[in-house]
């Protein structure tokens, strides 16, 4: 029986640490969007080279800690990913609707 939850515990941890390592990763995005905004320039292709650096660096980051996290605890790999890549997809759609949509 406690090696059952045992198991559990690793899963909400890895879970939890998934989240995290995902707003992380939105982090650089967040940073470069705002950077395109606040550029004098109104060229699209600007905008676009800011959004595809971002994008670029938060996958990167999410990588780098997937990577980290098969090499730490393998088993947590699953669950850990799931969260980072829903943590990360939320926060950028919350950041967009808030941004674009609730003004």
């Amino acid at each position: 029986m406690t090696k059952g939850l045992g198991e559990a515990r690793a899963m909400v941890a890895a879970i939890v640490i998934g989240v995290i390592a995902g707003f992380i990763g939105f982090l650089p995005l967040f940073a470069s969007l705002r950077l395109a905004r606040k550029h004098p320039s109104v060229s699209v292709a600007n905008a676009a080279l800011y959004g595809l650096g971002g994008t670029f660096v938060s996958l990167v980051v999410v990588a780098v800690a997937l990577i980290v996290c098969a090499l730490v605890a393998r088993p947590s790999v699953l669950p850990f990913g799931m969260a980072e890549i829903v943590s990360l997809i939320v926060c950028t759609a919350v950041y967009v609707w808030r941004k674009n949509v609730a003004r």
